[in-house]
């Protein structure tokens, strides 16, 4: 029977399945319908934190969603929507559609198979993290397989898939849910535009 601490992660990370919806509304009613609606859902999400921040309200069902580092800043979905709206606003349909979607499933499969099966921690010396090797590994598999469906071009989803994994394994105070989109995005448009003049 899984323990409470594994079905926990599991509903923190299920909520960012969301990704798939941004896509989706992205796709079929176009970018400016996608960011009104992530704009609705950051403004939504940031009223509540203002409750539960300024007031300590316990939101029900949604306070159990947050890790004990959250207790006294903003949830990962506020950053998650931040990244999202960035990437739309600023980078190509499938860039975005990649990054977004990278970000969701890259960092799905580096939480549950690093705190589940991870055992070599070697980034403890370079990064100053217990984040695991088998972890890592399974972010850039999942990013690349993300990067080839969605673009296509090997070398973009190369480039865009191993800086989401750098940058999920590097960061520790900065939130991923904001840096993992807007990187892997970045140098994702840089290689993509670099690509076409060669």
């Amino acid at each position: 029977m899984p323990s409470r601490e594994f079905v926990l992660e599991i509903l923190r990370k299920s909520v960012h399945l969301v990704s798939i919806l941004i896509v989706l509304i992205y796709e079929f009613l176009g970018k400016e319908a996608v960011l009104w609606v992530l704009m609705l859902f950051l403004v939504t999400v940031l009223v509540l934190d203002y409750f539960r921040l300024e007031h300590g309200m316990k939101i029900p069902f949604f306070y159990i969603m947050y890790r004990e580092h959250e207790a006294d800043r903003l949830g990962g979905h506020i950053f998650f929507a931040l990244g999202a709206i960035s990437v739309i606003a600023l980078f190509s349909q499938e860039i975005a559609y990649a990054a977004i979607l990278m970000t969701t499933f890259g960092d799905l499969a580096a939480a549950l198979i690093g705190k589940f099966y991870g055992k070599r921690r070697v980034f403890q010396k370079i990064f100053k993290n217990d984040k695991s090797i088998e972890g890592s590994a399974s972010e850039l598999i999942v990013d690349l397989f993300i990067g080839m469906l969605i673009l296509g071009n090997p070398i973009v989803s190369l480039v865009m898939a191993f800086l989401a994994t750098l940058t999920e394994t590097a960061v520790n105070k900065i939130d991923d849910n904001l840096i993992v989109p807007v990187f892997a995005g970045f140098f994702g448009q840089v290689t993509l535009i670099l690509l076409a003049y060669l």
